[in-house]
């Protein structure tokens, strides 16, 4: 099939002699550049396509597409884009290659969303390339398409070049400069730019999704809501920072990469800054601030003085390099976010640069509060009251929703409730194809080839557990519990070859619909990769004898992402394979995988989307994301009670939960989901019905959205020594003896101090709140007497936030929940409210020019058209680079002649 040179091939080809169909083949990556041009009469389309190995150049071809049988733009726009889709998915499965990114030219984007109907086209200059973005249409663009259906990264650029190859080829070769070379090869870079602030998607260059697609996972009420808080947020021009530690690995930078695209569309002024990373410091912040506030480190771990030096330092060096000037983020915006305690000691330079600034502190993490109650000396309560001595001087504070997450000494009129969230569309969620499935299947088992660990067979079940190796994530109780679950088999065997088998081994026996036979039952040493006659005897005559009766054993997976601030991984990896390789496990062995994934998403995808059953058996969890992308794929899953997770699963509905550390009762519920295809199957089905909103990006965002409007009406007066008192005695209710008092008669400033031997004292206020301990942490690493914002108790009636509650009450109370005095649900007015607001702030009635010069905010409704001269769609506008002109564009020649 190679074409003449000098000849453009006619259309993508389809077909190849070369041998690229055995299982074992795994497809090779390929880049791609698109572009287009639409004739004149815009009833024929040609589209050039570069094809791209990496290095270089690979081939160039073209196609003409015939549109005129279509009845409106719309239609010729669908027509187009559906037979590229096809003939993209045609090409890589005919060829056995994988397409990994496809960069698509502005004017791919342009053409195609200046067809569509009822949309406007605004191009933003944003002082780098210039993205289009579509308003007003429910149809999917050309990007979003290329993301959902081929799981292709979608590069939008400003391509360069005359001619309709010449501008392929460039769209493909800077699609190929956003890539990580890291196998298997579709991982984006992440791009930490000036000031150390996260460039999510290459600087939103990578277009995922529309606005459209976040719409369709949400309620109604939940949807205009967003739109309203949105509209409220650009009015009041608020800029939101949010600062961790990471921009990769875990489930906070998973999180804030999402909640960054969406709030790119709604085009809200939020910004995501990192740490320089320091592997020395990142072992304090994570032995000795994680795992022990926690409760999951050793007993004889603690936070020495060199430990916090070398994290006052790291923290000063990072605000002195990148943020303490004054266009720096702690200087000009008006809220900051502190993910974790790894960053918290910027809370102090933060008061010290902008005291006008609203600090909130979100706590993603299980801390110990009845560990630091009940050991006022211990590494617990040591660890967190040094880090309180920062936290408290933020003003809100932000937790899962778990009473014991939350210390004592936080008063809890500034404590607000929030879970975790997933991202439906991302790499993690999303739907995969047939091929897709098949191809990380093929590159997870190359994985493990490459690590020393033992392929899967996914002709078989298998259970998984999907997370990072961590000390908390109960690692050793997965091997455990399987283990027992091996011998739940073994027992049933042995019960029905002596003629007393049960209900429940006569379904192991007899199969059931869950179960996968295998399609070799020789024992393949090839494929395991170790001689299974030396490794494990017992399980190679339970595997036969599995066999012989057309069933499997199912296998275990364990697997997961790294983290660049977690130094545990690796132990914690070589851990799990040193008890597999004791006696007592070895007969698991060639049923095993224990493997360290690199950073895609989509493998992670495929092994928990496949999975029969997960396990989560973390012994101490903030809120386990993946409890919730599991539970949505309609995989049960049987998890310890621990941490949020309670929050997620349902018991007996769509999974079991069990007391921490009952390997038993785990092995118990795997058994029953193994050979229950009834009960399997009504877990499944009640998974996917009743997942909630709540815990997915949109409703996240309505979270995030309404603390950023509401945490700027907080009072900021400083709390008198009597409130401070107060929450001192609310905090010392379990310390019988200890009382603070104020007595009538006593001059101003002065209180009483009782301590547990019932001696009292009269000291005056700074020493009084000093023999409290209300000492805060300052920005030179002093710790000096303070009156804290969280000991903040007079709330003032715009003042909302606190109490305990949960966020998503709160904003549902004032935008979604209620009628109007009209009868009309008051989310519907909102709606109303957000086009009257679209309307009279970007076009005038004429819809012929902006009323201000400024991009419109998303609408994804109908807007009537009215007004002389206008026709057909809405017209485009587009705003030339440093140049204080609009300029109206109706058609593609006026486009062309604008440019």
């Amino acid at each position: 099939m190679c074409r003449p040179q000098g000849v453009l091939h006619d259309g993508l080809p389809s077909y190849t002699h070369r041998q690229v169909k055995a299982a074992d083949r795994i497809p090779q990556p390929i880049y791609l550049g698109i572009e287009v041009e639409v004739f004149e009469t815009q009833d024929e389309v040609r589209y050039g396509l570069c094809t791209h190995d990496g290095s270089y150049t690979l081939d160039y071809y073209e196609e003409v597409i015939d549109v005129s049988h279509c009845n409106n733009t719309t239609a010729k726009v669908e027509y187009f884009e559906e037979h590229i889709i096809h003939k993209l998915k045609e090409y890589q499965a005919s060829m056995n290659m994988k397409a990994h990114v496809i960069g698509l030219g502005l004017r791919v984007c342009n053409t195609m969303c200046f067809m569509k109907r009822g949309c406007a086209t605004m191009c933003v200059d944003y002082g780098r390339e210039r993205i289009f973005r579509v308003y007003g249409s429910d149809a999917p663009s050309l990007s979003s398409r290329v993301w959902l259906e081929m799981d292709a990264i979608p590069y939008v650029m400003r391509s360069k070049g005359t001619t309709l190859d010449e501008r392929a080829s460039t769209a493909v070769r800077q699609a190929v400069l956003t890539l990580s070379p890291q196998y298997p090869g579709n991982i984006p870079r992440v791009l930490v730019g000036y000031r150390n602030e996260v460039e999510v998607d290459c600087n939103m260059d990578i277009h995922l999704y529309d606005l459209e697609d976040y719409r369709k996972q949400c309620s109604e009420g939940t949807w205009h809501a967003v739109l309203a808080m949105a509209d409220e947020i650009r009015r009041r021009h608020i800029k939101v920072s949010f600062f961790n530690s990471t921009p990769q690995g875990g489930g906070v930078a998973l999180m804030r990469h999402a909640l960054l695209r969406l709030c790119n569309h709604l085009q809200v002024d939020v910004h995501w800054y990192v740490a320089t990373p320091s592997p020395e410091v990142f072992t304090v912040t994570k032995r000795k601030f994680h795992n022990v506030l926690q409760g999951v480190a050793p007993p004889d771990v603690c936070l020495t003085e060199e430990d916090k030096a070398k994290w006052l330092a790291w923290t000063k060096v990072n605000v002195e390099r990148h943020w303490d000037d004054p266009d720096g983020p702690l200087m000009t915006s008006d809220v900051i976010i502190i993910d974790d305690p790894q960053v918290s000691g910027l809370i102090p330079w933060i008061r010290q640069l902008n005291p006008e600034a609203k600090v909130v502190y979100r706590s993603h993490i299980e801390i110990r509060a009845d560990l630091i109650r009940d050991s006022p000396q211990g590494p617990q309560a040591q660890t967190w009251d040094f880090l309180w001595s920062a936290i408290k001087q933020a003003d809100l504070f932000v937790s899962h929703p778990l009473s014991n997450f939350v210390p004592d000494c936080v008063p809890m009129e500034n404590v607000v409730m929030m879970p975790a969230a997933t991202d439906p569309l991302d790499g993690l969620n999303k739907p995969l194809d047939d091929f897709d499935i098949t191809y990380y299947q093929q590159v997870f088992n190359r994985i493990c080839y490459d690590q020393g660990s033992r392929r899967v067979d996914w002709n078989c079940p298998y259970i998984a557990q999907v997370a990072r190796f961590d000390p908390s994530k109960g690692i050793p109780d997965v091997l455990l519990s399987y283990r027992k679950l091996y011998h739940k088999f073994l027992d049933a065997l042995d019960d029905k070859n002596s003629g007393a088998g049960n209900r429940a081994s006569d379904q192991v026996l007899k199969g059931s619909s869950i179960d996968v036979k295998n399609r070799d039952c020789e024992d393949r040493d090839d494929f395991w990769g170790f001689d299974v006659e030396q490794k494990g005897r017992g399980w190679q005559a339970l595997h036969k004898q599995l066999c012989m009766e057309g069933l499997s054993l199912p296998q275990l997976i364990i697997c997961g992402h790294g983290s660049v601030d977690d130094p545990d991984g690796t132990w914690v990896f070589e851990e799990a394979h040193t008890i597999l390789d004791q006696e007592d496990f070895r007969d698991l062995l060639p049923h095993v995988t224990i493997v360290r994934i690199p950073p895609c998403d989509q493998i992670l995808n495929v092994v928990l989307r496949g999975a029969l059953c997960a396990l989560q058996l973390s012994h101490r969890e903030g809120f386990e994301v993946k409890v919730t992308e599991a539970i949505a794929k309609g995989v049960p899953v049987v998890a310890y009670a621990a941490g949020g997770i309670p929050f997620q699963i349902r018991h007996g509905e769509n999974g079991f939960l069990v007391p921490v550390r009952d390997t038993d009762a785990v092995a118990e519920h795997l058994y029953n989901l193994c050979t229950d295809p009834g009960l399997h199957d009504r877990l499944s089905k009640s998974a996917k019905e009743n997942v909630g909103e709540e815990f997915f990006t949109t409703f996240n965002w309505a979270n995030w959205a309404y603390i950023w409007l509401k945490v700027l009406d907080k009072p900021r007066a400083a709390p008198t020594v009597e409130e401070v008192i107060h929450v001192k005695n609310k905090a010392a209710k379990r310390r019988p003896g200890f009382e603070v008092v104020i007595e009538e008669g006593m001059q101003e400033g002065q209180v009483i101090t009782s301590g547990g031997n019932g001696n009292r004292g009269i000291a005056y206020e700074e020493d009084d709140i000093s023999a409290l301990g209300e000492v805060c942490l300052h920005a030179n690493g002093t710790r000096r007497v303070c009156a804290p914002a969280l000991h903040r108790l007079r709330k003032e009636v715009k003042d909302v936030l606190g109490g305990g509650k949960w966020v998503s009450d709160l904003w549902k109370a004032e935008y979604v929940e209620g009628m109007t005095e009209e009868g009309v649900p008051r989310y519907r007015q909102l709606l109303g409210q957000h086009v009257e607001a679209h309307v009279s702030k970007t076009w005038d009635h004429n819809m012929t020019s902006l009323r201000q010069l400024i991009a419109p905010p998303p609408l994804l409704v109908e807007v009537s058209k009215s007004g002389e001269g206008v026709i057909g769609d809405l017209p485009q506008v587009l705003r030339l680079p440093k140049i204080q002109t609009e300029v109206v564009v109706r058609d593609i020649s006026d486009l062309e002649k604008a440019k």
